[in-house]
């Protein structure tokens, strides 16, 4: 008879071969640099959302000697409105060492791979197995879903003994042979058929030995332990005009959007209309004792972030006098579109609602 191990490996290679219609322009890619492009752009980042971005990268650096020789604000500009920056720095960062360090060569070990910044553990598999066919199973939201259900697993997937179960898991289900095409058969089993919400039980080719269908614990599967909490943050940004010039900053710290460039903001701890901004004194160190006059103010724009919800408003403001505010730097508005800014700052560029350009 056979095993439920047996059964689960032979029947999504079956699937993918007969059944898989899944399709992305990095699918059955060999080339590492355009996989591990497409695993760093796909991190926290939906494949709709992702595949204009990917196409454009490839377009714009065809080889990670080019993206390694593009000057970092070029690239930013480009991954603009993508979210989770670090993402793009740690790429350029591993961009210019593969470049030093092994001569624009992608290297084809799996430990080399991991130490090239931003990588981790399921990102080397992905790159190590697609790549170089190497037998490393990897482990994203889609596997821990699938193996979840199909075993029955209620170990929580966040606790330090739910990875080390289910990594365990995963390498002893790949077949050392296929390791490329089962990673892949996997990963787009849980996206199109086991997927989070309404899954596609009924016409699943694993429900026959499947534990959570038949003990209907499917709902309640995968089990996390820790219970996301979203911070609500308030910007309220200052459009300060100065002729034809505005101020604008680089987000240096070690907060959201670091390396982006945002206007002057006062970010307060719940909303706030203009009268109470003024009222605060808010305006004080950033103007001090310099004429102003307040234009107008945006409608409200609204961010969500996976641990952050960012509300903002946009003040436009008019000085005749240019004031020295500390951090900022005055640039022509008319050069705008050559700095990267965050989403919610490209949405109210583009809704031109106080006719910038």
């Amino acid at each position: 008879m056979i095993s439920p191990r047996q059964f689960f490996t032979e029947k999504l290679l079956e699937w993918n071969r007969e059944t898989n219609t899944r399709n992305m322009p990095w699918k059955g890619e060999k080339n590492p640099y355009r996989i591990w492009l497409s695993e760093i752009i796909l991190q926290q980042t939906r494949v709709e959302q992702g595949w204009p971005y990917y196409e454009r990268f490839i377009q714009h650096y065809p080889t990670v000697k080019k993206l390694a020789a593009a000057p970092d604000e070029e690239v930013f500009r480009l991954w603009q409105g993508l979210g989770y920056y670090a993402r793009c720095k740690n790429m350029l960062a591993a961009a210019r060492e593969i470049t030093a360090t092994y001569q624009g060569k992608f290297p084809d070990q799996y430990e080399q791979i991991k130490a090239l910044k931003g990588i981790g553990s399921y990102t080397a598999a992905a790159i190590a197995s697609f790549a170089f066919n190497l037998p490393y199973a990897v482990l994203d939201g889609n596997v821990f879903r699938v193996l979840s259900r199909y075993f029955g697993i209620e170990t929580p997937i966040d606790s330090t003994a739910g990875k080390k179960q289910f990594g365990t898991l995963a390498q002893e289900l790949l077949p050392q042979s296929l390791s490329a095409e089962y990673n892949q058969s996997i990963m787009d089993f849980g996206a199109v058929v086991c997927k989070p919400q309404q899954p596609l039980c009924g016409e699943c080719v694993l429900r026959k030995k499947c534990v959570a269908l038949h003990e209907q614990l499917v709902p309640h599967l995968p089990v996390k332990t820790k219970k996301l909490l979203i911070k609500k943050r308030y910007f309220n940004y200052l459009l300060v005009h100065y002729k034809e010039d505005i101020y604008i900053r680089k987000r240096t710290d070690s907060d959201i959007w670091q390396n982006l460039h945002e206007f002057v903001l006062i970010e307060t701890a719940g909303p706030s209309d203009i009268t109470a901004l003024q009222s605060s004194g808010a305006f004080d160190p950033i103007l001090g004792k310099t004429p102003f006059e307040i234009d107008r103010v945006s409608a409200p724009f609204k961010q969500q972030l996976t641990h952050q919800t960012i509300n903002s408003q946009f003040i436009s403001i008019t000085v005749k006098k240019a004031p020295a505010i500390p951090g900022y730097t005055l640039v022509p508005r008319s050069s705008l579109n050559n700095y990267a800014f965050p989403k919610t700052i490209t949405t109210f560029l583009e809704s031109n609602h106080l006719q910038l350009f």
